[in-house]
């Protein structure tokens, strides 16, 4: 027999909020946490407007002190994150005889590229080429993993995966598969992303992809208006940083640890454009969001909120919105849809766990959160949402993510009761 797979916890820590309760409050009132930062100056970043998380959590007493020597930001980040989504699950203390049964599945798209840079800059000021011991540790991807592993004393199958920005839909997808056959009982999924380097903004900006800000443009006086997804006038996106994390449970474990349920994970697909390296493809994207219903049993009209991958280009927003008509047919006109990335800006790699996270709260509440920013697009016409939150009954919620390298993820939710 097949295990439904349930999440028991979630949660988030963006620019907008602390918590994901906080994050989702933000979100719903149509605020942003965009802002530009001295601590990305001119001299040295093509860009100063982004999301970023106003203070790191700090490490609770009696934590392992391992980490504190791992400078590297998406490691704090992933681990305060882990931390919080196994409160949300009334995990704080996990009979032994699971501990072995417990995978931790969290990925990044660049790991600790800022532990890297902040090496290199002390090695050029003392003229010697040698490093940290430290800084290998803290610049790998699958050290978020091992920390969660080793912090959260859990010894089950541990794995990194690094997508782009699907990475953390392909973590739960992953984590529900090995739930699904038995191997596990219980996975923490997630991914974590802080890449402030000049490499990586002055890359993104270099390619096209980031904002780029023209006389006029409306973030020149307000940069909380710099992401604008599905906007007549989006104009690249914003950069940001953030964590967020799922604890999936299998049924008869949710039955066994007397866990309370928010939110079941009833379908996910994943395929590749093969198309191209950084442009998204219209018709493998269709195929991944059909593949996904499919797998979960379900039609284009039970899908009640689609949170987009809306990323702010011209490109995706156009590509998605197309994708979406092709995949739902008719039902696409009725569809609510909306991208959080206009609030949060794009924070690559745990994008897609946060918006995972985003679905299972606006399960929770009810509520599907706005596109904030936007100005209708003429050749985009579905219902995105716009700039405030909808009240609505919720009963399927679909998140979708699409990075470079054509790299697509699916994943669909359903409230728990209404199945």
């Amino acid at each position: 027999m097949t295990s439904r797979v349930y999440i028991i916890g979630h949660s988030a820590i963006t620019c907008l909020g602390a918590d994901a309760r906080s994050t989702f409050e933000g979100l719903v009132a149509g605020r942003s946490g965009i802002q530009a930062h001295e601590n990305l100056p001119a001299d040295r970043f093509l860009q100063n407007i982004a999301g970023r998380v106003a203070e790191l959590p700090a490490l609770p007493e009696g934590s392992d002190s391992s980490l504190s020597r791992l400078n590297a930001r998406f490691l704090h980040l992933a681990v305060a994150a882990a931390r919080a989504a196994m409160a949300s699950a009334g995990l704080d203390s996990l009979p032994d005889s699971f501990r072995e049964r417990f995978a931790v599945v969290v990925g990044s798209a660049f790991g600790g590229l800022d532990l890297l840079e902040t090496e290199r800059e002390a090695a050029q000021k003392r003229k010697n080429l040698a490093t940290s011991p430290f800084l290998i540790p803290g610049m790998i991807i699958n050290q978020a993993a091992g920390q969660i592993a080793q912090q959260l004393q859990v010894f089950g199958p541990s794995l990194a995966p690094a997508n782009a920005c699907a990475t953390g839909g392909y973590a739960v997808a992953a984590g529900a598969e090995m739930i699904r056959s038995g191997t596990v009982d219980l996975a923490i999924c997630g991914a974590s992303e802080s890449a402030f380097t000049p490499e990586i903004v002055n890359g993104f900006a270099t390619m096209r992809a980031l904002l780029g800000r023209k006389a006029g443009d409306r973030s020149l006086t307000d940069p909380a208006q710099a992401s604008r997804p599905f906007s007549v006038d989006r104009a690249g996106f914003v950069m940001s940083e953030g964590a967020a994390m799922l604890v999936l449970a299998s049924e008869p474990t949710v039955r066994a640890l007397h866990l309370v349920p928010q939110a079941e994970l009833i379908g996910w697909a994943s395929n590749s454009d093969g198309f191209h390296m950084a442009m998204p493809d219209t018709k493998r994207i269709s195929r991944c969001l059909q593949l996904a219903m499919t797998h979960a049993g379900i039609r284009p009209e039970e899908v009640d909120y689609y949170n987009a991958h809306g990323t702010s280009t011209t490109v995706n927003d156009r590509t998605e919105t197309e994708a979406i008509r092709e995949a739902f047919g008719p039902a696409a006109e009725s569809l609510a849809i909306s991208s959080i990335k206009g609030a949060l800006g794009h924070s690559l790699g745990a994008a897609s766990a946060i918006e995972a996270a985003c679905c299972v709260r606006s399960l929770l509440e009810q509520t599907a959160p706005p596109t904030i920013n936007h100005i209708p697009d003429p050749e985009l016409t579905l219902d995105y949402i716009p700039n405030e939150a909808r009240c609505m009954p919720l009963n399927v919620a679909m998140s979708a993510a699409f990075g470079f390298g054509g790299t697509n993820n699916v994943l669909l939710f359903r409230r728990v009761g209404n199945e």
